[in-house]
């Protein structure tokens, strides 16, 4: 994460809607905007976290638009994976090797936080990491193949402007948006694990922030639509899904939320709204 104080964002307020959005931008992306604010600029602007998605989705979208007609799917796949990773600058990868490790750990509460904060990496951390980007390569190469059957562009010809190409930059554009639900689910009324970076996002955190941020979202279910009406159902609930999921898990095993449960949470529901995007496209063709 980006270097801030933590106790900067001790607050039980925090208002509906602001502003000024470069503070997220500076501390959830590598984008070159809002990296000096203070973490209760970051707090107050929270609630509009899938934003940071409509950025680094656009970003992924010309870069699939660009390289689609040119490479085969399985280099267009990993260029794709690590642009939209990269410009996360490994924050969220960070959390989700520390969640591996700590969930492998056998004990309570105060056991696995502990493991998690040793900054050794186990096994756990790399299996976690591991098949994560696995499968969400996977999924990038099946919606790019599954999109290119039949129509000769994608990986063919060069046409900068086929429905295809269009369709495969939503996919990933969809994915960056919807893979940023979690952190809303996570952060509703929710107690956090300790003090920290999570204690700072949970605080003050209540539904009618939910659904500011879920109406934010919306721009990603509308891409997904460009899919098919079933991409875009099961990738709205693969997001929902990880969220809830994670938040139950944060719960019971981790008494509460914390700042390495809420990143994880992004690059799992990354993988996950891939996959479903995939499965929704293949599902389509048989129906």
């Amino acid at each position: 994460m980006n270097e801030y104080d933590a106790g900067a964002g001790d607050r039980t307020r925090r208002p509906l809607v602001v502003a000024d959005l470069r503070p997220l931008l500076g501390f959830f992306s590598r984008l070159p905007v809002g990296a000096s604010a203070s973490l209760e600029a970051v707090v107050d602007a929270f609630p509009l976290v899938p934003v940071v998605g409509w950025m680094t989705g656009a970003v992924g979208a010309v870069a699939c638009l660009l390289l689609a007609p040119l490479l085969p799917a399985a280099a267009l796949g990993a260029i794709l994976l690590t642009l939209v990773v990269g410009l996360t600058g490994l924050n969220q990868t960070d959390g989700l090797l520390d969640l591996g490790d700590g969930l492998m750990v056998h004990g309570d509460a105060e056991k696995r936080l502990q493991v998690m904060h040793d900054h050794s990496a186990g096994v756990g951390a790399v299996g976690a990491v591991l098949f994560t980007y696995l499968l969400a390569y996977g999924a990038l190469v099946g919606i790019v193949q599954t999109l290119a059957v039949g129509s000769g562009v994608l990986g063919g010809r060069p046409d900068w402007f086929a429905e295809d190409a269009f369709r495969a930059a939503a996919a990933v554009a969809a994915a960056e948006i919807l893979c940023r639900v979690p952190y809303l689910l996570l952060s509703v009324n929710a107690r956090a694990s300790h003090g920290g970076l999570g204690d700072a996002f949970v605080r003050g955190f209540r539904v009618r922030h939910l659904v500011v941020g879920l109406v934010a979202a919306t721009p990603g279910v509308a891409l997904s639509a460009w899919l098919g009406w079933l991409p875009a159902l099961l990738a709205a609930a693969a997001a929902v899904g990880v969220g809830l999921g994670l938040r139950r898990t944060a719960e019971r095993l981790l008494g509460g939320v914390g700042g390495d449960v809420m990143g994880a949470s992004q690059e799992v529901a990354r993988t996950a709204v891939l996959l479903a995007l995939c499965l929704g496209l293949g599902l389509e063709r048989l129906l």
